[in-house]
């Protein structure tokens, strides 16, 4: 996701800062899974031996992977500035901040908190593959003076001194910020002061943060800022007081379990192109949410989707500026379901006033935009028929989508993990590591322990294959490399890591790795899951990154985009494929990407590498929450056969080289065993270049997606075709739905970039670009489909 020829849109929110509630106290802490239980607050991440290596660093046997910032001078005893010391455990190891201007995939960091009160007077600079942890049984507290100055206390992407930020915040990816308290509380209520300045791209995420703000009147605070990027991911994240608990806007984001309290605008939508939020759990605030800035004549905000969320003592849940009539058609699309009212009057405002009343109450379904049932286009602004959930689907006892945040294993002693290192791996990227793998982890899920993938590049030649039973968790994004014959043939493709074997059942957690290959691997499907899974089983911030890195052999020097396609970069079969023995995946921010350009190259230059396959889906119960496929040459996703399906918000791009060449010409041949697209009969549908497809339903039933970005911006490297003025669009179509069996299909807030045609069903087109012109692409707020309909 790296379009660095888009600069996106910066749009300060204005509002006036009214008076909120005067008996808020701020709540002393946040209880996490683990703290309340344990009698002993150390942390398992904090006490581990830490041999992890930097492989492809020029000085791995110098360089520091794991900070801990006391060792670089941090006090963390809420009185002394502690603001050099976090700085310097940051960019220690000529690794790359925004003022670079550069990423690097050499220089990956854990900087570590334990518990204190750590003291800022400026803010803490965040650098490219940065993962920030604190201990989650006993959050440390971030807490700046009174006379702080800076955009944010942790700054994600600092503004230079050209009045641009460092990064293109598309192109900003691997960090994470963890298990934190950020108290504002002692800077004044009247002082304009940011917790987290947060742009972004992908394979990011902010997770069981609080964020303390004063709640004063006439308070101008803000938890968090995000004026652009290109997705990302945020859950289990508590906000209090202020004058935005979050005033935010990106092409495209996931957010799931955000609570904020005793602001005067909970959030503050100030663009996107979509949206999903899945849990908000919003309460004594002026407003819940605000998505009408631009108003009715210019509307910012392409769509929103809010689902399973609860709005408690506000005025007004839904500010909106949509009409009938508005400019852009489809702008300010919104979508809502299963939300819980109490106490809040007014639930949706427009322009003209209230158009949905409040009280206490639930909303099973309300939405305004475009509806295709499946033909239209209809505008509508009202309730809709929402999916009749799977019970298989749900949290137990309950109406909302199960969901489980990504394990940390607070609880747990240091003597329950083995490190992959001590069980005999190397990860220095050249010794071939599949034996010691695989031997550590059937030994571990036999014993219950965790397995440690200490930070390297552990090159395998064969299948690794996780058990049932296993854990498995990395020290910021190890990456697990496929390289030799075994993944050359891609008429007989083989799993570089597989998730269980045809007939397994059990549990498996892996969190925190990157899968990935080497050189030539056309045969290699990098995630296999085969496991019929106990619930809670899962990944958690697993990505696939092919090719662009140091050590891929996949870089400008091998794949430019001046040369023909080589077989030397052909490098993945398919990134991920969910077979039909498959029950019960989860998958939560899990962003499988084939490289556009390469990360270890100071201009970000673009390469061509080439891949076949997306996410393939034939299995039953799976969760999709915040993820990403992009640049495959047949297809991101695929659902095929599936059953019980929730996805959203999903985003895909198609490969910047094609239509050269296209998907009929990829060098990829089609294999009907596994129901690949016939673009001969695909691209008759359509007008113009037949492109790989975002999105592909085959005879699936039951399945629901919340939110998707389907987007095309390239035709041969060029951008023309996707300026939302061009008729000439980069490809003709992007989402097919087929098959005699397709039953129960649900979308919200569809999305489109660059593409003639937004849906095409069994070779008709039901949706146009052209009648749902949004913000930058076109957007339709609702799309079913059962066969024959």
């Amino acid at each position: 996701m790296c379009r660095s020829l888009f600069t996106s849109f910066l749009l300060l929110a204005s509002a006036s800062a009214a008076a909120v509630r005067s008996n808020w106290t701020a709540p002393a802490g946040v209880s996490t899974k683990a703290a309340a239980a344990a009698a002993d607050s150390s942390f398992w991440l904090e006490d581990i031996k830490h041999q992890g290596i930097a492989a492809f660093n020029p000085d791995p046997s110098s360089y520091v992977v794991f900070r801990n910032v006391k060792d670089y001078g941090a006090k963390g005893d809420g009185s002394t500035d502690d603001t050099d010391a976090i700085n310097t455990a940051i960019s220690d190891g000529s690794r790359k901040g925004p003022a670079s201007r550069e990423s690097s995939t050499v220089t990956p960091a854990i900087v570590y908190f334990p518990a204190g009160t750590y003291v800022v007077s400026s803010p803490i600079i965040d650098y490219y593959y940065t993962q920030i942890i604190g201990n989650p049984n006993d959050l440390p507290v971030i807490k700046p003076t009174s006379s702080f100055t800076g955009l944010g206390v942790i700054d994600g992407d600092q503004y230079q001194s050209d009045g641009n930020q460092g990064w293109t915040s598309t192109n900003v990816f691997y960090r994470q910020i963890r298990n934190l308290i950020i108290d504002l509380t002692d800077i004044p209520g009247t002082t304009a002061a940011t917790g987290i300045h947060w742009p972004t791209g992908q394979a990011t995420s902010i997770q069981n943060v609080e964020i303390r703000q004063s709640a004063d009147a006439g308070t101008q605070h803000q938890g968090i800022f995000i004026e652009n990027g290109s997705g990302g991911w945020l859950t289990d994240v508590t906000i209090t007081g202020g004058l935005y608990g979050a005033n935010i806007g990106n092409q495209q984001y996931t957010m799931r379990n955000l609570t904020i309290s005793n602001a005067v605008t909970a959030i503050s939508q100030i663009w996107n192109w979509g949206w999903t939020y899945q849990g908000l759990s919003i309460s004594n605030c002026t407003t819940a949410f605000s998505m009408n800035a631009g108003g009715t004549g210019d509307q910012a905000v392409g769509s929103v989707n809010i689902i399973d969320s609860s709005i408690s003592d506000c005025s007004v849940f839904v500010t909106t500026a949509w009409t009938t009539n508005g400019s852009p058609a489809s702008g300010g699309t919104l979508m809502l379901e299963n939300i819980n009212l109490s106490n809040t009057p007014v639930a949706v405002n427009s322009t003209s006033g209230t158009v949905l009343e409040g009280g206490s109450t639930t909303i099973a379904s309300w939405g305004e935009g475009h509806k295709y049932t499946p033909s239209g286009p209809n505008t509508f602004q009202g309730t809709f028929s929402a999916p009749t959930r799977a019970s298989a689907l749900l949290a137990s006892g309950t109406s909302a989508y199960y969901t489980k945040s990504k394990p940390q294993y607070e609880a747990s002693p240091t003597s329950s993990f083995v490190s992959i290192r001590d069980a005999g791996a190397k990860g220095d990227g050249s010794t071939d590591d599949t034996s010691a793998i695989n031997s550590a982890l059937t030994s571990a899920a036999s014993s219950g322990s965790i397995v440690f993938f200490d930070q390297g590049t552990y090159k395998v030649t064969n299948t690794i294959y996780i058990p049932p039973g296993s854990r498995i968790v990395g020290e910021t994004y190890p990456v697990i490399l496929a390289s030799g014959d075994t993944f050359s043939d891609k008429t007989s493709p083989v799993a570089v890591v597989q998730v269980g074997r045809s007939g397994d059942s059990g549990s498996v957690e892996w969190s925190d790795m990157i899968v990935s290959t080497e050189g030539s691997a056309a045969g290699a499907i990098l995630i296999e899951w085969n496991l019929n899974a106990d619930s809670g089983s899962g990944m958690w911030d697993v990505h696939t990154r092919i090719g662009g890195f140091t050590g891929s052999n996949l870089q400008v020097a091998q794949c430019p985009t001046s040369a023909a396609e080589s077989t030397n970069c052909e490098a993945g079969y398919m990134s991920m494929h969910i077979t039909s023995d498959a029950r019960n995946a989860y998958l939560e921010n899990v962003w499988l990407w084939t490289a556009d350009h390469d990360l270890d190259d100071n201009n970000n230059t673009q390469i061509s590498v080439y891949t076949g396959r997306g996410l393939l889906i034939e299995g039953q119960n799976a969760w999709l929450y915040g993820t990403a496929v992009e640049h495959h040459s047949l297809y991101q996703y695929q659902f095929s056969g599936a059953k019980d399906i929730v996805a959203g918000f999903i985003q895909t791009e198609t490969p910047y080289y094609q239509p050269n060449p296209d998907a009929k010409s990829s060098p990829y041949p089609t294999n009907s065993t596994i129901n690949d697209p016939d673009y001969s009969t695909i691209c008759a549908a359509g007008s113009g270049n037949c492109d790989a497809l975002g999105l592909r339903v085959l005879d699936s039933q039951d399945l629901t997606i919340v939110g998707a970005g389907l987007y095309s911006f390239f035709d041969s490297y060029s951008t023309t075709c996707s300026d939302q003025n061009q008729t000439t669009k980069c490809q003709s179509l992007i989402f097919s739905v087929e098959g005699n069996s397709t039953s129960n299909l649900y979308v919200y807030s569809l999305t489109t970039v660059g593409t003639t045609d937004m849906i095409v069903t069994d070779g008709t087109v039901v949706a146009s670009y052209s009648d749902n012109v949004d913000t930058f692409g076109s957007t339709l707020a609702y799309f079913t489909y059962n066969t024959g309909s």
